[in-house]
């Protein structure tokens, strides 16, 4: 043979060997995807018994991935009349962040005055007013809900949640919006606060209490 012509079956061989090649690769690709998509959670429509919606919640999750575990203590939401105490809570986490929900009856709320004096830092949302712990990353708000027989009611809800606990940042522009969205859900949805129309849109803000003084 003419050393100066190539073997034919040589260049069928580097044909296949590259066209299985390319398949390998092709279903390794698609079997990654398929891996990764299976590894993300798909979250439930509602979250806490229907109370609150998970595209809400979702982002204080952050990047976490796995099974969601929700846990409700004393009937969460509940009705309003029936949470005093310790109250109801909604507790869920995902992966190594956790938002969670709490709420009672308080039969006459602090004044707000007398609240800014001690705080670091106010919470507001219309008639609503607060405190925002930055170190465990929670937002409370005590929001009227009066009814005939206590005048004074009020309606007091902590919302809390891990990506919120560093600080100053992007988990805290979160937490405001779902703190917002949370009093609104729970006055006006749930617990049915007169008044709660008021609420205005958007998250909850925060400035300096006289207790950082």
């Amino acid at each position: 043979m003419d050393s100066g012509q190539r073997n034919p079956w040589i260049g069928k061989r580097l044909v296949l060997l590259c066209g299985i090649l390319v398949v390998a690769v092709g279903a390794s690709l698609v079997w990654w995807q398929q891996s990764r998509a299976q590894g993300k959670t798909a979250l439930p429509s509602r979250l806490c018994n229907d109370t609150f919606s998970s595209a809400e919640v979702k982002p204080l999750y952050g990047e976490s991935e796995g099974a969601l575990k929700q846990d409700t203590i004393r009937g969460f939401p509940g009705a309003f009349g029936d949470t005093p105490g310790l109250g109801v809570v909604c507790e869920t986490s995902l992966g190594n962040r956790s938002v969670n929900f709490r709420v009672k009856h308080m039969r006459w709320g602090k004044p707000k005055k007398e609240l800014m004096g001690e705080v670091e830092y106010v919470t507001e949302l219309g008639s609503g007013y607060g405190d925002y712990n930055k170190d465990r990353g929670e937002i409370s708000l005590r929001i009227p809900c009066p009814s005939s027989e206590t005048p004074t009611a009020t309606l007091y809800m902590k919302v809390g949640a891990t990506l919120a606990g560093a600080g100053p940042g992007e988990g805290v522009s979160k937490l405001k919006r779902l703190a917002g969205y949370a009093a609104r859900t729970l006055a006006r949805n749930v617990y049915k606060c007169k008044g709660a129309d008021e609420l205005p849109e958007g998250p909850v803000h925060i400035r300096r209490g006289e207790g950082s003084r």
